[in-house]
């Protein structure tokens, strides 16, 4: 991610969005969507960061 103060603010946004019993496993999610990704475009990067938007997606899914 290039800009943080756009990802901080969709985080917080989705967040507030979400019901008070899903926040906390939101937040987790997203914790683990920057695991291994730096701060840059370099494509090896970009793919770790499609990698773990895949997962994110999924794991939020789950109930």
């Amino acid at each position: 991610m290039t800009s943080e103060q756009m990802f901080s603010d969709l985080r917080a946004h989705l967040l507030a969005s979400q019901p008070v019993d899903q926040q906390q496993r939101l937040l987790q999610c997203f914790d683990k969507l920057m695991t291994g990704v730096n701060r840059n475009l370099e494509p090896k990067n970009r793919d770790r960061f499609t990698q773990n938007l895949t997962a994110f997606r999924h794991d939020f899914r789950l109930k």
